[in-house]
């Protein structure tokens, strides 16, 4: 077979399974990855590793990878890696040590590694007797290729599920809380908390979201399609929005992401998606009575709970007298500068009991009350419970 028709069929098999399979050369040089994930220098080390026979296994921390020698073309295909586990932050850094990765592809490699699809063990040798058997013309005995798979590697695999087969991945759905505060935000209408929330998020690193497609822009699509529906349904309604507005919005948003042609694009769509259904909360909850100065203190006042702001603040905003503005501001919300700011930052504080570990003492400080007792007893005065009654109530655990 001619490297040529090699490339084509690794190409052929990577598109039908999506399981990484990458041909390298005299040398253990790089001549074909179809993931282009731009991790060569794993597979280089592997097949290095691999014992001096038609096929082997070898096991590293990323997870099973199974090699098979091409004696008529003189390469090797590596395929894998079988990973029957969801991947933890110091697994990505032990395999960047091991094979002195470039520490700023962390977070590529955790994407790459989530996006391998999750095959039970027998699936994967299956695989591994199709790809000999096409290149190899050799008919191999799954018992054989099973003893031979690392043994170490099967027995930890029979203590924990069965004695001979893997059961299909276990993904860990890790996005619950997160959805759950994003909701609160779309509900209320506060654009600027779900914005805050999207630059947590992203800095927090990738979340493992479940395994709902083979192909990697089908999971994304799948994800956004399952967010965006119940952005709408569980948000968006209870926020007041009118019901067949939202299952419009649902079906154009469906609709839009059905076009994108990248995982990028989705995640894109995924965050202008939810900013837009908060924004459109966000304007039925902007009574026509208020006016632009107060609106914008409002919105001024939401933005700065974490910081020590008073009324002057608020005032100086306005481009208004302390006097004439503190009474438009009291006529069109009911409300004095001081008391909507203390309101606002306990809202906050309801925010972070509800979704956070943090601390009473924390929150106090975080949002600049004077003290943790003045807090407690505005909180309880405000909403009849104290902080840690509505934290053993409400929190995500």
């Amino acid at each position: 077979m001619r490297k040529s028709q090699v490339i084509k069929s690794v190409e052929y098999l990577y598109g039908s399974f999506f399981l990484p399979t990458v041909l390298l050369g005299k040398g253990m040089k790089l001549v074909y990855d179809p993931t282009g994930s731009g991790f060569g220098a794993i597979y280089q080390k592997v097949a290095a590793k691999a014992k001096d026979a038609e096929v082997s296994f070898v096991e590293e921390t990323a997870g099973l990878f199974g090699v098979i020698a091409l004696k008529k073309a003189a390469s090797v295909l590596v395929v894998g890696p079988f990973v029957n586990k969801t991947t933890d932050a110091s697994s990505i850094d032990q395999i960047i040590h091991e094979y002195g990765l470039p520490w700023e592809d962390k977070e590529r490699l955790s994407g790459f590694l989530a996006s391998i699809p999750s095959y039970s063990l027998n699936r994967f040798l299956s695989y591994m007797a199709l790809v000999e058997f096409l290149f190899n013309q050799k008919s191999v005995s799954m018992l054989d290729y099973f003893e031979a798979a690392a043994p170490s590697f099967v027995r930890r695999i029979g203590q924990r599920q069965s004695e001979d087969i893997v059961r299909e991945t276990n993904y860990g759905h890790g996005t619950y809380n997160i959805e759950r505060e994003i909701l609160s935000y779309v509900r209320r209408g506060d654009v600027l908390g779900i914005n805050s929330l999207f630059k947590k998020i992203v800095k927090a690193g990738p979340l493992y979201e479940g395994k709902l497609a083979e192909d990697a822009l089908r999971q994304a699509k799948n994800i956004f399609i399952g967010l965006v529906t119940m952005i709408g349904k569980a948000g968006a309604i209870p926020g007041n929005l009118d019901i067949e507005q939202t299952y419009q919005l649902i079906d154009l948003y469906i609709q839009e992401c059905e076009r994108c042609v990248s995982i990028n694009q989705v995640n894109e769509l995924r965050y202008s998606a939810v900013v837009d259904f908060t924004r459109r909360v966000a304007e039925l909850k902007h009574p026509a009575s208020y006016s632009g100065e107060v609106y914008k203190s409002l919105q001024y006042i939401k933005s700065h709970t974490n910081q020590p702001i008073g009324a002057m603040d608020v005032v100086a905003q306005s481009g208004k007298s302390r006097s004439v503005f503190m009474a438009q501001f009291k006529k069109e919300t009911g409300q004095s500068i001081a008391q909507y700011i203390r309101r606002a930052k306990l809202e906050e504080a309801k925010v972070l009991l509800a979704y956070s570990d943090t601390s009473l003492q924390e929150i106090s400080d975080t949002l600049y009350f004077s003290s943790q007792p003045y807090f407690q007893n505005l909180f309880k005065k405000e909403y009849g419970i104290t902080p840690l009654q509505y934290r053993k109530k409400h929190h995500r655990e």
